[in-house]
């Protein structure tokens, strides 16, 4: 191909590429830097970084930027170990049985957050489906509504697809032939499990890792309805500051904190991958 021709067609694909680049740019980077001059103004037309001395600055919320941190860490966690063993049965299965167990999977993604949210208060409830099992073979009922555990719980249903559909597409790019190998070497499948798949899919692990965390920091839904003022999470925070409080600038400082944690966990994961991708 001449030296012309390959810049028509390199010209070509800019301008095919161009309205998905606009929408972004008007309905995506737009907002956000928009977000980003709200948070420096003072009121006066000046700028000032009060607001985030505020939100830095404040212990109550540090801890509640922790609890959002710490919640989302547990919610990634579980969601990877119950994930995983999913991931590979539906990677190694086939025809009927791959498709009901992608079903399964994908299932609670069809469900409205509100309508989910409340099945799960509806079983964890003090007269609940969970209690009533438990006051039936005379054991102690449990509270789990207004409690981090239930609110976790219910984020793990919901994001537990995309760690498993994120890792089950690496498992089903993998030699079956390596397996064989390790197998005819000597290794159990734990240990073909631990020293060959685990390593192979680990690109899997960590996009599906990353997407969890970046979608779990940003909750607020199940929490509002499931918790309590000692369950706030900063998603939450932001929502009250700029509906109760009607303070924008502060509750654009809130949200650029959060956008800024999620950028540190890609900058995480992108540094992960490349090194994953170099071994």
């Amino acid at each position: 191909m001449s030296r012309r021709g390959s810049m028509r067609q390199g010209a070509r694909g800019y301008l095919l590429t161009f309205p998905a680049f606009a929408f972004l740019a008007v309905f995506f980077v737009g907002p956000l830097i928009v977000n980003l001059f709200e948070s420096f103004k003072d009121g006066e037309g000046g700028i000032t970084f009060a607001q985030y001395a505020r939100a830095l600055g404040d212990a109550y919320y540090l801890e509640v930027l922790a609890d959002t941190i710490g919640l989302s860490l547990v919610v990634t966690i579980a969601s990877l170990v119950l994930g995983y063993p999913l991931a590979l049965a539906i990677a190694r299965s086939t025809g009927a049985l791959k498709s009901f167990l992608i079903f399964l999977v994908v299932t609670p993604l069809l469900i409205n957050v509100v309508v989910r949210t409340f099945g799960w208060m509806v079983i964890f409830g003090r007269s609940g489906f969970l209690n009533s099992i438990l006051k039936f073979l005379e054991l102690d009922t449990i509270t789990l509504t207004g409690t981090w555990t239930g609110i976790a719980i219910a984020m793990v249903q919901v994001l537990l697809p995309f760690m498993v559909l994120s890792i089950a597409s690496t498992l089903e790019g993998i030699d079956g032939e390596l397996e064989d190998a390790a197998t005819t070497l000597g290794a159990t499948p734990l240990k073909t499990i631990i020293h060959v798949i685990f390593p192979l899919s680990l690109q899997g692990v960590i996009t599906g890792t990353v997407l969890v965390f970046a979608l779990s920091i940003g909750s607020f839904v199940t929490v509002m309805l499931m918790g309590t003022n000692s369950t706030m999470v900063l998603p939450l925070l932001v929502y009250q500051q700029l509906n109760l409080a009607s303070d924008w600038p502060f509750a654009a400082a809130l949200g650029n904190i959060l956008i800024f944690v999620v950028l540190i966990a890609t900058a995480l994961q992108l540094g992960l991958s490349g090194r994953a991708a170099r071994r």
